[in-house]
């Protein structure tokens, strides 16, 4: 189902049904006696359905389109009996990869037509859309309508099930050919969580007293009234719904405070969601070295680029404590020039070895006491290399005439991330990093002037500890693309070179 219907309906194909029926109703009512019948009440058809439950949901994207992309959803439904029974409210809260849904639905009985109507309204347009209408048989709930999507004329055929006390199935189709095949593109399954008991009608309570204005408390923003970039450094819990696509390219200056250097980059994050839970990727990654008082790269060149992938492992939902989660595995490719770097180490943009990194990253939602959402992300990671050949000059600092070998230590990083949501378009960020880097220990042998021995070498980097600060703002023209402008800080920590590296990136998911 389209996000701007959570339930619709027809009065036109049920009539429809009728008139076909008229004919045969004539001629049975001249050959016998009408049997007189009381008429069906269904005023209570709906009330095994009163109570809080939980929701798993499944939307077609791009519905009549021919795409077969789904997204799912989890959350909760509150089903409130009003009117004393004769009408209930329904109210959705879900999220999923692809957003948040809030939607509302007044459900109304007909006496006199013996049929309900369901009144479908979303917060994006503040009004009551068409209504559903129908009624249930043998147990089963049918309610249609006809409506426009996307310029012409179709059916909607919307089923509920319920399959015991505490389970329900929906379902929601489009017929672009009155009525003789359909497509599915709403399917939510509800399990119970409370008992109708707990939320059953009662008498209004007496009105709150009204506080004085500026003690009022502030309405609570919601998840759509939200859109993010994501802050500067941490990686998201999330993965992307199946067939959606993320590019994220950012443009740096890494700024040697001490050294009198500029290191320029770009780093671009381009991930695939491959299932609805794996999302797969590549960070390709290019650079140009500046350094006062010595030869700056010869040219734009390749460093090393990195694959990855994340599964998930749960999702957050506004009933729950459960983070977001995800497990991501990234393997990083010697692919920038490292060593044999002659009288030019500026041209050094790699480390010569295959790293694996193994991440967990989390996310989670809070509100702010004026109501603005609070996103937090926590993720922690360990990577590890193989050992890299050295030759010649290198990043690892050793001459012309060296040859050995590299081992990088073990590096573990965490990052804690917070945004802020101003407003739906504007957040401010900021990331709080640590890293801890092994020593890097290089062996091997140079060869000794003149007379062609060789000479061991040793070096050893020592460890380093390093802490980091990110603040930045976010800007988004839209959900799905939006820009983040900051600085990383590295300035406190051991065997420490301060750094600051100021950057910005576009954010683009489709």
């Amino acid at each position: 189902m389209s996000l701007q219907r959570f339930i619709s309906t027809a009065a036109t194909v049920c009539l429809a049904l009728v008139t076909l029926q008229m004919p045969a109703i004539a001629q049975s009512a001249q050959s016998q006696s009408p049997v007189p019948t009381a008429p069906r009440d269904g005023s209570h058809e709906f009330d095994f359905e009163f109570g809080l439950w939980k929701t798993h949901l499944r939307r077609l994207t791009q519905p009549l389109s021919g795409s077969d992309k789904w997204v799912e959803y989890d959350g909760t439904t509150k089903v409130t009996p009003v009117w004393g029974g004769r009408a209930n409210l329904i109210e959705l809260d879900a999220d999923g990869p692809a957003g948040h849904i809030t939607a509302l639905n007044l459900r109304l009985y007909n006496p006199a037509a013996h049929q309900w109507s369901l009144n479908f309204a979303s917060v994006r347009s503040g009004t009551i859309g068409v209504p559903t209408v129908g009624e249930f048989k043998n147990g089963v709930g049918e309610f249609y309508d006809q409506e426009d999507f996307d310029g012409r004329s179709i059916f909607v055929r919307f089923i509920i099930t319920p399959i015991n006390a505490d389970e329900i199935k929906f379902e929601q189709a489009f017929s672009t050919d009155g009525g003789k095949t359909w497509e599915l593109n709403w399917i939510a399954n509800d399990t119970r969580i409370k008992s109708a008991a707990t939320i059953a009608p009662a008498a209004p309570p007496d009105p709150p007293p009204v506080k004085p204005s500026a003690q009022l408390t502030p309405s609570r923003q919601t998840l759509d009234n939200a859109w993010w970039t994501g802050p500067l450094l941490a990686n998201s819990a999330a993965t992307l719904a199946r067939g959606h696509f993320l590019a994220e390219p950012y443009v740096y200056d890494v700024i040697g405070t001490q050294s009198n250097s500029n290191g320029f980059g770009s780093r671009s994050y381009l991930e695939y969601g491959l299932f609805d839970r794996l999302t797969i990727g590549a960070i390709p990654v290019f650079g140009y070295n500046a350094v006062n008082g010595a030869l700056n790269s010869s040219h734009v060149a390749m460093g090393d680029w990195t694959v990855l992938g994340q599964y998930g492992l749960t999702r957050w939902r506004p009933d729950s404590w459960v983070p977001t989660t995800g497990i991501m595995v990234e393997e990083t490719f010697p692919t920038g020039k490292y060593d044999n770097l002659g009288t030019r180490p500026t041209n050094g943009l790699g480390v010569g070895a295959y790293t694996t990194t193994v991440a967990f990253n989390s996310q989670t939602y809070f509100w702010a006491r004026n109501g603005r959402i609070l996103r937090m992300r926590l993720d922690a990671s360990e990577a590890i290399s193989t050992t890299a050949p050295v030759n010649g000059v290198s990043v690892y600092g050793t001459d012309a005439t060296f040859h050995g070998r590299a081992n990088p230590g073990l590096t573990t990083y965490v990052d804690w991330a917070w945004e802020y949501s101003l407003k739906r378009s504007w957040v401010l960020a900021l990331d709080t990093t640590y890293s801890h880097t092994g020593n890097t220990r290089v062996t091997g042998f140079d060869a000794a002037t003149g007379s062609g021995a060789m000479t061991p070498i040793t070096l050893n980097s020592s460890t380093v500890d390093a802490v980091g600060f990110a603040p930045a703002i976010e800007y988004s023209w839209k959900s799905t693309i939006g820009v983040i402008l900051g600085a990383r800080v590295l300035a406190i920590g051991h065997n420490l070179p301060t750094t600051v590296t100021p950057a910005i990136a576009i954010n683009y998911v489709r």
